[in-house]
């Protein structure tokens, strides 16, 4: 009976339609009967944390492309085929690295650099048509083709932070080859 006072005096402050009963999130029964005795005023602008999309910051200067399956695969190959040449010249001149090894094969290229530098994995993905890298230093990342759609230039961008591929392994791999000078955007499709 008094749960019944309560919720129509709850009914002047929120009012309940179908609208509104979408918006909601799909709780269990536990959250909504902890929440039954609060107002339901904060309840009405709840829709707007369901959203998990962050506005996006005014980008002028990046022209998106989708990419045709053959044209994605081939500039996967020339851009995969690009780093591990360069890494590979990388780790045969040092002998600071014990353990370390390149292996590429598949779309699937693996830089291993000993226990105290980890190993990256740069690999393809095709049904995204994108490529995505694991780092022992920033962890997973997934990069985007930016450019004409015939793949002539372009770069991969992470659209999170605006950073390229090659940008974050020149930065990542500079202290570990303190002796070499690294230039990654000599590579294709580094900008």
């Amino acid at each position: 009976m008094l749960r019944g006072i309560y919720l129509r005096r709850l009914w002047r402050h929120f009012n309940i339609n179908s609208n509104n009963l979408r918006k909601l999130p799909q709780r269990s029964f536990s959250v909504y009967n902890q929440i039954r005795c609060t107002t339901f005023i904060p309840l009405c602008k709840h829709y707007r944390y369901l959203s998990t999309s962050k506005p996006n910051k005014p980008v002028e200067h990046i022209v998106d492309s989708v990419l045709d399956q053959s044209t994605y695969e081939k500039v996967c190959a020339i851009t995969l085929d690009g780093l591990n040449e360069y890494i590979e010249r990388l780790v045969e001149n040092v002998d600071y690295l014990p353990g370390s090894d390149i292996a590429y094969s598949d779309g699937v290229l693996t830089v291993n650099l000993g226990t105290k530098y980890g190993v990256y994995v740069i690999n393809r993905q095709m049904p995204n048509r994108q490529i995505w890298l694991s780092s022992p230093f920033s962890g997973p990342k997934r990069y985007d083709f930016v450019g004409p759609k015939t793949g002539e230039k372009g770069k991969w961008l992470y659209r999170h932070d605006d950073e390229t591929l090659h940008d974050l392994l020149q930065q990542e791999l500079q202290p570990i080859f303190k002796d070499q000078k690294l230039d990654f955007a000599e590579l294709p499709y580094s900008s």
